[in-house]
């Protein structure tokens, strides 16, 4: 389902880049900002900084921004920060046709975590001043925790004997338990089952190996799978424009997000994607396609495949002996 707009809009992409980050004047090392990833590492800052400066450029289609009916095309970058409920614009300066500059200022005391930075066009249309006319294919991330500038970020696992946890006693017979509401994700492996911790971290023979394979990628699918509908529960959508909600839980939508609707656009998926889970509406398909992209982030058809293809090896070679 498509953002449907009262009025024209730009067809083309608009680009969001990070070119330059100034800690207190100081240049930031390069190797902290990834174009791929979209994101900017700023756990190598040791000492109290005060101002973060970041240069962005913002890019469109120069013809159709000169050939459409708006006027006046201008361009903002946003910031916002979830945890500390920050939002700030900055306007961009016009540096030719279809392209605009400048640079976005975060302060100390206003954030936390990480912060996300958009980018957005804006014109006169019919008569009528302000109109969202375009918005940054890719959003950006300044993360004041991450020693590397990846979104991805691992799940910590911790062994507990359930039975003696008092969190966890409930759940005494069950292998693994993942707890979606802390500030990160944790998956809790029971080490009170017999034989459950050897054959995830002892692969002495082939047929252990096989073992731990395949039961390795059904506790990752179900991690994927718990971790989608903690994320999916903490979003949103407010006049029909989705409200991520930062963090892990943001990742995790925007990594399988296009498994579920590959022609559409991360915030047109979010926005189907709410509306389904609140009127209830085709929630089997939905299970279906959770599944499948859990299997897809999981490896699990590869690791089944390659697992079936060893044990009818192992007993042909067993036979043959």
């Amino acid at each position: 389902m498509k953002t449907a707009f009262p009025y024209p809009i730009l067809g083309g992409d608009i680009v969001l880049m990070v070119n330059e980050v100034w800690v207190d004047n100081i240049k930031l090392n390069l190797n902290l900002i990834s174009d791929s990833e979209r994101t900017v590492a700023l756990h190598s800052i040791k000492r109290e900084w005060n101002e973060i400066k970041v240069k962005v450029s913002v890019t469109g289609d120069a013809d159709e921004l000169a050939s459409g009916v708006w006027e006046d095309p201008t361009c903002m970058a946003m910031v916002r920060n979830r945890r500390t409920n920050v939002r700030l614009s900055f306007p961009l300066v016009r540096e030719g046709q279809g392209r605009w500059g400048g640079e976005l200022e975060l302060r100390r005391s206003e954030h936390v975590d990480r912060c996300e930075i958009d980018a957005l066009v804006v014109a006169r249309v019919n008569g009528v001043n302000g109109r969202l006319i375009g918005r940054a294919e890719s959003r950006w991330s300044a993360d004041f925790e991450a020693k590397q500038p990846v979104r991805q970020r691992s799940i910590r696992m911790v062994w507990k004997d359930f039975p003696d946890h008092p969190a966890l006693r409930e759940f005494r017979d069950d292998p693994w338990i993942l707890d979606a509401e802390s500030g990160e994700p944790v998956l809790y492996l029971n080490s009170s089952l017999e034989g459950f911790r050897a054959v995830l971290e002892n692969s002495s023979s082939p047929e252990r190996k096989l073992v731990r394979e395949v039961m390795a990628t059904q506790i990752a699918s179900e991690a994927w799978t718990a971790m989608f509908n903690a994320a999916l529960y903490s979003s949103g959508v407010r006049d029909g424009e989705p409200e991520w909600p930062g963090g892990w839980h943001e990742e995790i939508l925007r990594r399988m997000l296009p498994d579920f609707f590959p022609d559409i656009s991360p915030d047109e998926a979010l926005v189907e994607l709410v509306g389904r889970r609140t009127t209830g509406e085709s929630a089997s398909d939905l299970h279906a396609r959770l599944m499948h992209s859990a299997t897809l982030h999981s490896k699990k058809q590869k690791t089944v495949a390659s697992a079936a293809r060893n044990l009818a090896r192992m007993t042909d070679a067993k036979r043959d002996s």
